[in-house]
């Protein structure tokens, strides 16, 4: 199916030629002339001639057809961002909304881009959202680009700005293979995960009864799948706070200060459960900082709200606080692993993003970012088995 685009008002306004003038030429009416300009009727052979003539150029250089895919319909995954609080739910779909879309498990699923989020904003689309599909829960999404590449796509979703290095730098194997990084949260990426959504999650969650990352996590919300975890990367959180740290923040403690404003993560970000952790610790209900209202969608946005004085502190990565010119509190020493279903590790792709993790070229990167230790990267940390 095609439709016909035409630049007819650019080349007559280059002419200098008013649509009157120009209709008068050709012997059609302006009316008619000008709903061939926008585009809502289709010139005969023998008109598009005499309007070729008329502008002194060639009939394709005035009109020429545009290939329009049909539809496809895709399971829509869920929201990009949490709403924040006190603001009223999102529609599970809306028109001309941009899609990320993969082909898993032989079914279309399709991943909002929220434009609010700066990886969102800068990723380009494989789809716009077109309405309900047919089958129940699904949407039609009208494809912008090449089917067999959405298809091809590894899609991976975490928090950590280096998975999205990784995905950038296992894009340009030479196999041609695209990997394509949402900006989620561990525990969002988890559940992705285990609802067969995407095929790789990245998480850095702390389980303290197992006093081990990730892999308690991982077992309990695939029970019933054998997965892999691969570590990717060590690195500092901590409490990232203006330049010079004009308030002295030394630590959790400090967030209960009136004159301190906290900027929250969302609900499952590990970022949110660690703060909340250590606050516990101290002998802090979470709920004493809960007042202020600032929700980040990730750790860039934590420091950008900080870096605009909205807010004083908020726990990212020192990475994140260094490359806004910010001051970093540390706090701790975490691990990002990324976990993928074994039936899938022998996959081509999987093969690649993981080769790439443990390149050279890969640990350079991340250690010139500082504050990530890369000596683990791409190593196999655990494996886990469904329950017997």
């Amino acid at each position: 199916m095609a439709e016909l685009g035409n630049c007819l008002g650019r080349r007559r306004g280059a002419a200098g030629l008013r649509q009157l003038e120009l209709a008068r030429r050709v012997g059609i009416s302006r009316q008619a002339l000008s709903t061939i300009e926008a585009g809502r009727s289709v010139p005969s052979a023998a008109l598009a001639l005499r309007l070729a003539r008329a502008l002194g150029c060639k009939v394709e250089d005035l009109f020429w057809a545009d290939d329009v895919t049909t539809p496809i319909e895709a399971e829509l995954a869920g929201e990009a961002r949490p709403a924040r609080r006190g603001s009223r739910p999102r529609k599970a779909s809306a028109d001309a909304a941009r899609v990320s879309l993969a082909s898993i498990d032989g079914r279309w699923v399709a991943h909002r881009l929220d434009p609010a989020s700066p990886a969102g904003f800068v990723t380009a689309a494989d789809g716009i959202l077109r309405g309900s599909g047919a089958r129940a829960g699904s949407e039609r999404v009208m494809l912008l680009g090449d089917e067999a590449t959405a298809r091809n796509t590894l899609l991976c979703a975490g928090c950590a700005p280096a998975f999205g290095i990784l995905a950038a730098r296992a894009s340009r194997s030479a196999a041609g293979d695209r990997v394509v990084w949402l900006e989620r949260t561990s525990g969002t990426a988890l559940d992705l995960l285990a609802k067969g959504q995407i095929h790789v999650a990245g998480a850095h969650l702390y389980d303290e009864e197992a006093r081990e990352f990730n892999v308690p996590f991982v077992q309990r919300r695939l029970p019933d799948r054998s997965m892999l975890v691969f570590n990717l990367a060590r690195w500092e959180a901590g409490l990232v706070v203006a330049a010079g740290n004009p308030l002295r923040i030394r630590g959790v403690r400090d967030l209960i200060r009136p004159d301190v404003a906290f900027v929250r993560r969302q609900d499952g970000a590990a970022a949110q459960e660690l703060v909340e952790r250590l606050l516990r610790r101290a002998g802090i209900q979470p709920a004493a900082v809960a007042r202020h209202e600032l929700v980040a969608g990730g750790h860039a946005e934590v420091a950008r709200l900080i870096a605009l004085g909205a807010a004083d502190a908020g726990v990212a990565l020192a990475t994140v606080a260094r490359a806004h010119g910010l001051d970093f509190v540390p706090l701790v020493e975490e691990r990002f692993d990324l976990v993928v279903s074994k039936a899938l590790s022998a996959d081509p792709r999987v093969m690649r993003l993981l080769e790439t993790l443990s390149s050279r070229t890969f640990r350079r990167e991340m250690e010139s970012l500082g504050g990530h230790v890369t000596r683990d990267a791409g190593k196999l940390i655990a494996e886990t088995h469904p329950a017997s």
